[in-house]
């Protein structure tokens, strides 16, 4: 943006803030705002924030000789930076955190267009996407990237709304309890949706009961006026919803009597998934070229999101027709002799594991099955038993080889021996080196590996391993 457009007015600034006015300075207006003092622009408001590993405050300096036209500090940093000299407004207040996440609220009161906020243990990043590319097909579309998902990304995101846009769909994640109610707050949705409510997160909030506290902080903080999309299968959903005075649109997958449901499953496979959609009244053939059963979910999730907003039946179905996985989320690829590779490696908790397992035994035909997977991270104390339950998943759904990686490997193999599957069956890796090659010994052409686990333990790392090799094979060939 050109240093002459200016979207913000230091008055504008100091009402959203309730900030102190330590230096009035020259300029009072401002293009846009800024938390990077790498790559601010001239003309940019910066706020200084502060987290676990960087300091904004101590950017002050470089920030001014970009061009800031003005900064937001936190008051009790005031001395330690001297403001003595400077010519450019400096606005100081309690927390640059809650002062950045006021300035977004303000920003997204401008814009009162229809907003969905999307929050859950699983399938919140997949089922905005398909929320996404459903309201693109009739609306310009604002929606959250990547990690953007949090009390910095979501306010970054807002803060990019402008009059072309005519709907948001925006990921809140959270780790902490409070972080989802104070995300609401900001964000201001009209419609918004649990996914579902499931062991993760378990080292911030302690609990199942605690996860769904947080997670509950959505509902309990919308607006009577807002409507909310609740998943009829999960109790745990159910029971934060049951408080809400407003409008609820409910789905179901499970043969529960909502307003939208899965009426019958026609195919799974590789290529996708075709399902019948009930809309009410209405039956719609669906195909989702997206491997998974709890894809399926997500598509009849993002589908009800659709419904409450009143877009047709025919965009919902050609949207999701269309829809495309997201990177490292039950990605195929395939090596020669028809060997598959689910490349699920983005992230793992004992429900998302599970999935995943489950749509591995669908495809195993002609070929073996593999489950390549990484710790599960964040569990707190009920980690080696959740990893001990998956182990057991592994073995009662009949997963050909089980191949652990991580600290909690033992407890993952120990769960697949205590429901019978045998020593030779099983292969513990100590690194992504190791595990790439231990699979390569076992596979042979038609079978399907897995791979999957936590962000952390980077699973990916198997995958292009195995994907390098086999091109190194094609060079020397």
């Amino acid at each position: 943006m050109s240093e002459d457009q200016k979207l913000w007015t230091l008055d504008a600034v100091m009402e959203a803030t309730g900030g102190q006015l330590l230096v009035q300075g020259g300029e009072q207006s401002f293009s846009e705002i800024s938390t990077d003092s790498r790559t601010l622009d001239r003309g940019d408001l910066f706020v200084a924030l502060t987290g676990e590993q960087f300091d904004g405050h101590q950017f002050f300096e470089q920030a001014v000789s970009r061009g800031a036209a003005g900064v937001v500090v936190a008051l009790e940093e005031q001395e330690t930076i001297g403001l003595q000299g400077f010519q450019i407004p400096v606005v100081g207040v309690p927390d640059t955190l809650r002062a950045f996440g006021d300035l977004a609220e303000f920003w997204r009161r401008r814009y009162p267009i229809p907003l969905v906020a999307i929050t859950g243990s699983n399938g919140k990043t997949t089922t905005k996407e398909m929320v996404a590319a459903i309201f693109g097909r009739s609306w310009k579309v604002l929606k959250n990237h990547g990690t953007f998902n949090n009390l910095v990304g979501v306010p970054l995101t807002l803060l990019q709304l402008n009059s072309s846009h005519q709907a948001a769909v925006i990921e809140l994640g959270m780790n902490q309890p409070g972080e989802i109610e104070r995300l609401t707050e900001i964000t201001r949705p009209e419609v918004g949706m649990i996914t579902n409510i499931q062991p993760a997160h378990l080292e911030g909030l302690g609990s199942l009961a605690g996860i769904q506290a947080a997670k509950g902080e959505l509902f309990a903080g919308m607006e009577e006026t807002a409507t909310i999309v609740v998943n009829m299968d999960d109790p745990r959903v159910m029971d934060v919803a049951s408080p809400f005075a407003g409008r609820q649109v409910k789905f179901s997958t499970a043969g529960g009597s909502a307003d939208i449901t899965l009426e019958r499953l026609v195919s799974m496979d590789l290529d996708g998934s075709r399902f019948l959609l009930k809309l009410e009244e209405e039956t719609l053939e669906m195909y989702l070229p997206v491997l998974g059963r709890h894809h399926i979910n997500n598509a009849v999730a993002a589908a009800a999101v659709a419904w409450a907003v009143n877009l047709q039946s025919s965009t919902i179905a050609a949207a999701l027709a269309e829809f495309r996985p997201v990177d490292k989320r039950m990605e195929i690829l395939t090596l020669p002799g028809e060997i598959h590779i689910i490349n699920d490696s983005y992230n793992a908790n004992p429900g998302s594991m599970a999935a995943a397992l489950e749509t591995l035994t669908h495809l195993k035909k002609r070929g073996k099955t593999f489950a390549v997977l990484g710790d599960m991270l964040e569990l707190g104390a009920d980690s080696p038993d959740l990893h001990r339950q998956v182990g057991v998943i592994v073995a009662r759904e009949g997963v050909d080889h089980l191949l652990a990686m991580g600290e909690q490997a033992s407890h993952l193999l120990a769960g697949a021996a205590e429901a019978g599957m045998s020593s030779d069956r099983m292969t513990q890796a100590s690194d992504h080196q190791e595990m790439a090659t231990q699979v390569r010994s076992l596979l042979a052409a038609g079978d399907c590996l897995l791979v999957k686990g936590s962000r952390g333990m980077r699973m990916e790392k198997v995958v292009e391993i195995l994907v390098a090799e086999q091109e190194k094979q094609k060079v020397n060939v």
